[in-house]
């Protein structure tokens, strides 16, 4: 098998932006990414860190549109991947059993779900820790977004 590409990215550099086409994968050699979703304001919230010997970027293989499903940005001084082309990764995927495949599939629909799900909990979580510090009273009832009813007695 012919050697992979290598690229190398340096702290605080995209390697790939949510939302965009894409058309390879990375696997790690050295140094740590961060895998971020981008909320609903467009900032970015941090869902994962990865490592040496982990893979990223395959997400949009099991996308319709092929687009990418989260931000990744390197949080080391140096980070090195080896690059997966898409034909390789099809290649590979398609050596797999239709069973397999699905399997693939049903777990790639489950992780973007649970990631929009964090995401929406750590939102509701900033929300909570904004309220007011001042004590609330045995009648008030906390609602979502941040708002304060009073429950009439």
């Amino acid at each position: 098998m012919a050697s992979r590409p290598i690229q190398q990215f340096v702290k605080g550099q995209t390697i790939i932006k949510e939302g965009s086409e894409g058309d390879r994968s990375f696997k790690i050699l050295r140094g740590e990414v961060l895998i971020c979703k981008n909320n609903e304001s467009g900032q970015l919230v941090p869902i994962a860190k990865l490592g040496n010997g982990e893979i990223f970027g395959e997400m949009y293989l099991f996308d319709a549109q092929k687009t990418r499903s989260a931000t990744v940005i390197a949080v080391s001084s140096e980070v090195m991947v080896e690059v997966y082309s898409q034909t390789e990764l099809l290649t590979m995927f398609e050596t797999l059993s239709v069973a397999t495949q699905s399997i693939f599939e049903g777990l790639n629909l489950r992780l973007k779900k649970t990631s929009r799900h964090y995401v929406e909990m750590i939102e509701q979580a900033k929300t909570i820790t904004s309220m007011p510090s001042e004590p609330i009273q045995e009648n008030t009832v906390i609602t979502p977004h941040n708002k304060l009813k009073l429950r009439k007695p």
